[in-house]
């Protein structure tokens, strides 16, 4: 299904002719963050989307009113929506031959990778870096760093990234993303960024053919192999089926994903006084566009040894440098404070949170930034084949460092066995007195994990928060710790796996260190209660020990059990405090008690249970004189709630912000302001909810009910005589098309200039591609069930919009989105 048909299409208004338009393409987003409301449905505002456009009206300098439409400034495009095929996992000689001459691969440095959906906007990248380094001159530095609140051109971010430290061959190493770039991509073309929105691929290619879904929504498993996000986004058939990319997991609204190593060619060129550890990180990044979670983005990191040696005493943490001000400013001003908030906090479940965040703000003496910017830990990986250390669950370094300092007084450590040692220091430092501001930077670091063998991976998991004061950034840290604590799920659909009443984790015999005596040491741990922090020194609670006979044999040979093996920080989640023998608090519960492991065998993070609005009509700009047409098509009907997956569309909203200046330090990507935007109309489907009691009917209306006839299109060529028997030409064709192969209208020729056979009553038509673009996209094809089976194809409507009420000469920003009715499905009916 081709979504931007009618921006291809469209009749001119004032040109007395059909199809006068090339292909439209979809628009880059401005901001982002929903507008809070009152009206009934719920929905995206203008800033969620892609296709928020800019135009001038009025006159032309050298032209009559009226002779030509115009727009005037269009933001650079994303790729069209097309059926193209996955990218290939072998390159053809001439890409391997262009490789060899680009040795650094394939470096995204234009700053084009941006996320931007939510309000904290944030520069992503394939080599490191998280942010942009605004107060520099590199290619990058004019995207927004930690903009906050988008298009605001205050930055909360100068740079920051992952750091890995480790024991290779004896020697002490760190891998950073920041300050040094020491993780960087491959030399393949395909070792980019890769762009998802929604469930769908966006770029460096998009591909209609492939989706995101992941558990615990409806058809997790992609291409129906029994197995769900086995195939990650990388251009690459990971799982052997053939496909590529046609299985991976969707974070969030839009997601960038890039895989890194830190053993390149590159990396050892650049860096020569550092030692890789043979590592390879998949870095995801994504961000929400709810006003409840539009105030941080989330980078989810695996980290895996694909070198030949073991990698000792792995430490993971994150650095950040802040250096917040407004853009455009000037130099960099010493005038930060930084901390480290610890702390409990109830979520809207009634348990609690463990907070543990790494913060800075601006200490500037005239007119500060209001926001308070963090770095919080969400969670990380313990791996229970090694050394079982709850007490190492957390943060466990967090350390200030100052500019223009040495080391050895609380300055940055340059040298990787001084990185080494702040990240194994093991203490907090304590925060920054209000009469100390400084050009800080902190980092924070949890471990140690143990030993990290080869093919062996460990998991890392961060939000970057911001918020108006203290109290407002904890608000927003609290909702990412929610939507990150997700829940344990049954994804192999296997009642024996998972094992029953809390226990969620898989330990096996030879996973532990052996004792002297021979005897493996799971045999000494209860199956209930792995973590005896929390449980005294000889606890009997009528718990078993795990004994032989409650072991199974695993796929792999192995025997093994299921494990409780984190019922410390379940007590934790009831009482907001740690629980040890230490502290006096001793917790323990009945199996019902358990709060994680419930429902099934495996963990699954980043899950918001909230209403998902349907995704916004691809949309087109005509502008006149005091007036702009809006043009856009009817996608967001058909588009499934994830949830649920029913269709549960409600409205249209049409939105509008005109006579802006742009802040200084702004880019044009940026837009304006989530608060600017105001509202011109809303088209809602006719609907009620049935109501009434005592038999007494009380109906209510859901929404204003305008229905959606005014503001239906018809594209003119559809009923122009010059195109008489297209219709059914184009008819017998998508018939044929059982499949539904054809996601957008065929070519009519080979490569060679050559008819393609059956393609010929085209040809007539041949010099109006816009107008076969229109026919294809509207041209309908019914489902058949076996043995005739057929693949539905939908029809494409248009709608129509005027704005009479724009000022000539001024930009004027648009957006159409959609809204659902946010209803409960019981699974008979709303």
């Amino acid at each position: 299904m081709a979504t931007d048909g009618l921006a291809r299409t469209i009749r001119n208004p004032y040109q007395d002719q059909c199809g006068s338009f090339a292909r439209w393409p979809r628009q880059r987003n401005w901001a982002a963050g929903p507008i809070r409301n009152t009206l009934l449905p719920t929905g995206r505002s203008p800033l969620d989307m892609k296709n928020c456009l800019i135009v001038r009206s009025g006159r032309l300098l050298v032209q009559p009113v009226g002779a030509v439409i115009f727009v005037l400034l269009v933001l650079l495009a994303w790729p069209g929506h097309s059926a193209a095929e996955p990218h290939p996992d072998i390159l053809t000689a001439e890409q391997n031959r262009q490789e060899q001459l680009r040795p650094d691969g394939i470096h995204v440095l234009d700053g084009s990778y941006v996320l931007n959906l939510g309000e904290l906007h944030v520069n992503i990248t394939n080599h490191g870096l998280i942010g942009s380094q605004y107060t520099q001159t590199l290619p990058f530095s004019s995207a927004p760093s930690g903009q906050w609140p988008g298009g605001s051109g205050r930055e909360y971010l100068w740079g920051a990234g992952l750091w890995i430290g480790g024991a290779l061959n004896g020697q002490f190493s760190v891998t950073t993303g920041q300050p040094e770039r020491e993780l960087r991509p491959g030399a393949s073309i395909l070792d980019t960024i890769y762009e998802s929105r929604e469930n769908r691929v966006i770029r460096p290619t998009a591909n209609a053919r492939i989706a995101g879904r992941r558990p615990p929504w409806g058809q997790a498993d992609d291409d129906n192999d029994g197995l769900t996000d086995e195939d990650m986004l990388n251009g690459r058939d990971d799982d052997g089926d053939g496909d590529v990319d046609e299985d991976y997991g969707q974070i969030a609204a839009q997601m960038f994903t890039c895989t890194m190593g830190d053993n390149t060619g590159l990396v050892r060129e650049l860096y020569p006084d550092h030692s890789p550890l043979g590592l390879t990180v998949v870095q995801r990044a994504a961000t929400y566009e709810t006003s409840d979670a539009e105030d941080f983005i989330l980078l989810d990191y695996e980290v895996t040894n694909t070198g030949f040696s073991e990698v000792k005493d792995v430490y993971l943490g994150f650095y950040v440098d802040c250096d917040i001000q407004r853009r455009g400013s000037g130099a960099s001003n010493p005038d930060d404070l930084a901390g480290f908030y610890r702390g409990a906090v109830r979520g809207s479940d009634g348990s609690f949170h463990r907070l543990e965040i790494g913060w800075m703000k601006d200490a500037a003496a005239d007119d500060p930034l209001p926001g308070v910017f963090g770095a919080m830990l969400l969670g990380h990986a313990t791996d229970p084949l090694e050394y079982y250390a709850p007490h190492l669950v957390g943060v466990q370094s967090f350390q200030i460092f100052a500019t223009n300092a040495r080391s050895i007084q609380n300055g940055e450590p340059l040298a990787d066995n001084e990185r080494y040692e702040q990240m194994a220091r093991q203490a907090i430092d304590p925060d920054r007195s209000v009469d100390k501001p400084g050009d800080l930077k902190f980092m924070m670091s949890s471990g140690p994990f143990g030993n990290l063998p080869p093919g062996r991976q460990l998991e890392y998991r961060v939000a970057l928060v911001v918020g108006n004061g203290m109290d407002g950034m904890l608000r927003n840290a609290l909702r990412a710790s929610e939507i990150h604590r997700g829940r344990y799920l049954d994804v192999d659909h296997d009642p024996n796996t998972g094992g029953g009443g809390g226990r969620e984790t898989l330990v096996c015999l030879g996973d532990y260190p052996p004792y002297t005596t021979g005897s493996d040491p799971i045999f000494d741990y209860r199956y209930a209660m792995m973590d005896e922090a929390c449980i005294g020194s000889n606890p009997v609670f009528g718990y078993e020990v795990i004994n032989p006979g409650a072991l199974f044999t695993a796929p792999d040979g192995r025997l093994c059990i299921y494990v409780n093996a984190d019922n410390c920080e379940e007590c934790f989640r009831r009482h907001g405090r740690e629980c040890t023998v230490e502290n006096g608090l001793f917790w323990v519960p009945s199996e019902s008690d358990f709060e994680t492991g419930n429902g099934g065998e495996k963990y699954v993070p980043w899950i918001e249970f909230t209403d998902f609005p349907p995704q916004s009509p691809s949309l087109r700009l005509v502008p006149g004189d005091h007036s702009v047409e809006l043009f856009w098509d009817d996608v967001s009907e058909y588009d499934p709630d994830p949830m649920n997956g029913h269709l549960d569309f409600e409205s249209y909203r049409i939105w509008r912000i005109g006579d802006w200046i742009r802040p200084e330090g702004t880019t044009e990507e940026a837009g304006p302001q989530s608060v600017l935007w105001g509202m011109l109309g809303e088209y809602d489907l006719i609907n009620v909810i049935p109501g009434g009691t005592g038999g007494v009917a009380n109906d209510q209306n859901l929404g204003r009910n305008t229905g959606l006839e005014e503001i239906r299109y018809l594209p003119v060529c559809l009923a122009d005589p010059g195109f008489d028997g297209l219709a059914e030409v184009m008819q017998a064709f998508v018939d044929a098309d059982v499949s539904n192969h054809f996601l957008t209208r065929p070519p009519l020729r080979d490569s060679r200039g050559a008819v393609i056979p059956g393609r010929e009553p085209f040809l007539p038509w041949e010099h109006e591609p816009a107008v076969l673009d229109t026919f294809f996209d509207v041209t309908s094809r019914p489902a058949r069930r076996p043995p005739d089976l057929v693949v539905a194809k939908r029809g494409c409507r248009y709608y129509h919009f005027i704005d009479r009420e724009v000022h000539n000469g001024f930009q004027t920003f648009y957006s159409v989105v959609a809204a659902d009715h946010a209803m409960k499905w019981t699974g008979s009916g709303y």
